[in-house]
């Protein structure tokens, strides 16, 4: 895990020095399409949708594809392509081809899906007693290629998730980030110097709107909220597929559940114990993409004790009990017949104490790897009863 601090006056030198850390795992972990994928992605349909998208981003968030230029610079990479794997990734491409369109353009949104694709579990309670959100950050093709080089699975975390503490301007925030992407936009975990955090879970509504904003780029703007209903409003912008987002807000001691799907949105506070996984809950979002690993986690999840503590909801994180499909995954997992991805990390926003914890191996053993502290602990006619 690489961590730092940082000041600096523009985005695009800090990320360019930021990523210069892990500029050696942007080629494998962006551009691990084969020369099939490379060939479709140049038909006519998906060059006419990439551009739409970026004439969007470049008119509505110009200064965050400069960061997606500073990152590519630091890395030794074309900018060009960074932001089109990118665009790939935030969108989705879910664009439903038409009747004309061949079985190979259906192949390539398969394909390039996957590129970018990562399941996430989320176990929240916010009540008199006790307020938190444990997070499963999961990832497959991260881990897949270090493991060809060799690496264990703990080795293979470190090397694709970084810590970064971040002021410059007005901004001060910290997240746990994938290396190759916006700060917040791809993060286990993101907060701000004002109270505001998240994380964030991946949903597949059946299409893609290119007048929309790409799920990484609304997220990064999260960490520039002061606030509950500046949080609120940036979430509920159009977005160009949809996402989930776990909103929580240390200095009221609130936490709510949000699905987007293009203008659609849906708030859920959150009280007593909530699951999410990747697929829509309490969205009807026809023809969504919908996984065996969402579905198998969430059975499983319904067949346990709902968690009272911090600690019960981390143990539910680590269980294994479905060998297919476990919520948690690691080598034993895959040892023992996990067809799934990979936890990169396990974390627990603590809105009770102002901590977001960085769990070691599974959760379940409740050790902890790293502690980040937040300045702002609730205030006194909000804190739990006890």
């Amino acid at each position: 895990m690489v961590p730092g601090y940082f000041r600096w006056a523009g985005l695009f030198g800090l990320l360019q020095i930021l990523t210069s850390e892990t500029a050696n795992l942007l080629p494998d972990f962006h551009f691990q399409s084969d020369d099939e994928a490379r060939k479709e992605a140049s038909t006519a349909r998906c060059q006419q949708l990439f551009q739409q998208l970026l004439a969007n981003h470049e008119k509505h968030v110009p200064e965050l594809l400069e960061e997606l230029r500073g990152i590519a610079t630091g890395a030794n990479v074309s900018s060009e392509r960074l932001i089109a794997m990118r665009s790939w990734h935030i969108a989705k491409t879910l664009w439903r081809p038409p009747p004309d369109e061949s079985t190979t353009a259906r192949r390539l949104c398969i394909r390039l899906d996957r590129l970018g694709f990562y399941a996430l579990l989320q176990d929240c309670i916010c009540n008199s007693q006790h307020c938190f959100d444990a997070h499963n950050e999961d990832g497959d093709m991260a881990v897949a290629c270090l493991q060809k080089a060799g690496m264990s699975m703990r080795a293979s975390r470190d090397k694709w998730l970084f810590a970064a503490f971040v002021s410059f301007g007005k901004s001060n925030f910290t997240v746990l980030n994938y290396a190759g992407d916006l700060l917040g936009g791809m993060s286990a975990f993101a907060f701000n110097k004002q109270g505001i955090a998240f994380s964030l879970n991946w949903v597949g509504p059946g299409d893609c709107d290119p007048t929309g904003l790409g799920r990484n780029f609304i997220s990064r703007q999260l960490l520039t909220a002061t606030g509950w209903d500046e949080a609120q409003r940036i979430i509920s912008q159009r977005h160009a597929a949809g996402h989930n987002y776990q909103l929580m807000d240390f200095k009221s001691r609130r936490i709510a559940n949000f699905e987007v799907a293009h203008d659609q949105v849906s708030e859920v506070a959150v009280g007593s114990a909530f699951f999410h996984v990747n697929q829509y809950q309490t969205l009807t979002v026809p023809d969504q993409v919908v996984g065996n690993s969402s579905v198998h986690r969430l059975a499983r999840l319904r067949m346990l004790p709902a968690p009272q503590t911090p600690q019960d909801a981390l143990k539910i994180l680590g269980d294994q009990h479905d060998r297919s499909y476990p919520i948690f995954h690691d080598e034993h997992s895959h040892a023992t017949g996990d067809l799934s991805d990979w936890t990169l990390a396990t974390v627990l926003f603590n809105l009770d104490q102002g901590t977001v914890n960085l769990m070691a191996g599974n959760p379940k053993e409740l050790q902890l790897q790293r502690r980040f502290w937040l300045s702002m602990p609730p205030q006194p006619d909000q804190a739990p009863r006890l």
